[in-house]
């Protein structure tokens, strides 16, 4: 594959980063760039992140940045940083540059081989070695530890196929008040796009560590099992652990939830940082049943992420949810304006009961914290609506 950058680049790079962005900002662009043209591919890829905390977000720099760790061999992430332009600038030059890189690139994270600028066949210890995973994999859940003996710095930890097996059952809120995050995950990990974005969040670090990295966020979360231990964080699937135990790190004590000035949703920040794509919010209360069923079926019916929160009072009515809790929707029935709805806390829910809807017309629950509800007693009962095209 040929990854080299033209000239025209560095002039590029300057003008993407001195856009809502600091000259220091520009010059550690320019640094990065010509770390890569220096062949310091790993030194590049480091700089590249450091730019990213103040830089305003361009397809160019997320793609070049992807190039320095596609070269220094840090495929896993070189991986969501092309899927990343791919998804959210699309119709750019870059978004199709992304898509030719990441065809170099093996699912298992691992480059096909680049000799030459063509790609050539993955090495036998590399097949050996993704195919040690997928069988460990396949006979153990992905709540258990993965098998060492297959451990690989920058390979991926889990497959999609290991996030479906659970799915968002794998996930339980446990001692942290961040249900706004864990019905984000929730979403995801229920949908086939989704599990694929999961299982490319997390891979090998050093010795016991983990790294995981959300889209779109520079920062990476190196986390272990002790941590995990210390921490109380404990859902029934590792992976969501891991993911959990790094949204609190980058959220400590629920700092930042609401955004850097405090304005926006708690559900817009949660989806946002787990699907690194747009997200779109509406209120119930000020929408029509119309509005609220093309909202929520748009997103369910093309397979894309959909979360739901009650407000801090819902009002003088019982209704049968937590006062201040977010949910996440996996499903919708128009003909009966039944929404499918899942708590975050999963087999641990509360499971509330509807008395005065014997017929299950208004309300019925079901196992594992989900429940079926009609879009009029929703109406009540939520106070918003978030939503992201992933």
């Amino acid at each position: 594959m040929q990854t080299i950058i033209k000239s025209a680049a560095l002039v590029a790079l300057i003008t993407t980063c001195v856009v809502q962005a600091s000259p220091a900002t520009a010059e550690d662009a320019v640094s990065a760039w010509k770390l890569y043209t220096q062949k310091q591919y790993e030194a590049s890829a480091n700089a590249f992140e450091k730019v990213f905390t103040t830089a305003k977000s361009e397809p160019r720099l997320y793609y070049y940045a992807g190039l320095a760790n596609t070269a220094a061999h840090r495929n896993a992430r070189a991986q969501q940083l092309f899927d990343y332009v791919i998804t959210n600038f699309a119709g750019t030059p870059e978004c199709e540059l992304a898509r030719k890189a990441s065809a170099y690139l093996a699912p298992s994270g691992t480059v096909s081989g680049t000799k030459g600028g063509t790609a050539g066949a993955a090495t036998a210890s590399e097949k050996a070695t993704s195919t040690s995973s997928a069988v460990a994999s396949l006979g153990s859940t992905s709540a258990k530890t993965p098998d060492k003996a297959v451990r690989k710095k920058g390979a991926f930890v889990f497959t999609p196929e290991d996030i479906a097996r659970e799915g968002a059952n794998g996930i339980d809120q446990t001692n942290a008040p961040n249900c706004w995050f864990e019905c984000a995950m929730s979403a995801l990990a229920q949908l086939p796009k989704g599990q694929r974005m999961l299982a490319r969040m997390i891979t090998f670090g050093d010795g016991d560590t983990y790294i995981v990295r959300f889209p779109g966020d520079g920062t990476e979360y190196k986390i272990t099992e002790a941590d995990l231990d210390r921490a109380g964080v404990k859902c029934t699937a590792l992976w969501a652990s891991l993911l959990d135990y790094a949204q609190r790190r980058k959220f400590p004590n629920n700092v930042g939830a609401n955004g850097s000035d405090g304005e926006l949703s708690r559900l817009h920040v949660g989806l946002s940082c787990i699907t690194g794509c747009r997200t779109d919010v509406i209120h119930p209360g000020h929408a029509s049943n119309q509005e609220l069923s093309s909202f929520i079926y748009s997103a369910v019916s093309s397979g894309n992420p959909i979360t739901c929160g009650t407000a801090g009072r819902i009002g003088r009515r019982y209704v049968p949810v937590f006062e201040g809790h977010a949910y996440t929707i996996t499903g919708f029935e128009p003909a009966r304006n039944m929404i499918t709805i899942r708590n975050p806390h999963g087999h641990k829910s509360h499971q509330f009961s509807f008395d005065e809807d014997p017929r299950h017309l208004q309300f019925e629950a079901l196992d594992d914290g989900v429940f079926k509800m009609h879009l009029d007693l929703f109406r009540e009962s939520f106070g918003s609506l978030c939503r992201s095209f992933i």
